[in-house]
């Protein structure tokens, strides 16, 4: 299990390094955008460990789902969104609360999903 998230973010981060590297020439990067892979990992966990959702060891698919959605939100807000919105730092904090958000929609909804 923790081989698995250390693989997932090392994809993680070279997926994400191209954003990584222009929204720090921007000085766009907060810490918000570094820890958010981990925080939405350690949140699943969390989630997972209280009993909240389907519990069934099938599930674990649901890291690299809410990974994605945090890596694609990240990208959105570094290349589209922040050329409009000049408030980098309640842009990063938005899009690390709508990828927390995601962990619990994927967690609620996940069993009712077809396969």
């Amino acid at each position: 299990m923790i081989g698995l998230f250390i693989v997932l973010l090392i994809v993680y981060g070279v997926l994400g390094a191209a954003g990584f590297v222009y929204a720090k020439r921007r000085k766009a990067l907060f810490w918000s955008d570094v820890v958010a892979p981990v925080l939405v990992a350690i949140f699943w966990v969390g989630i997972t460990s209280s009993g909240y959702g389907h519990q069934s060891l099938s599930h674990i698919i649901e890291v690299p789902i809410a990974l994605t959605i945090s890596l694609i939100l990240f990208n959105i807000r570094v290349f589209a969104i922040d050329r409009f919105s000049m408030n980098y730092r309640v842009n990063s904090y938005s899009v690390l609360g709508v990828s927390l958000l995601s962990v619990v929609l994927i967690r609620t909804f996940m069993p009712y999903l077809p396969e």
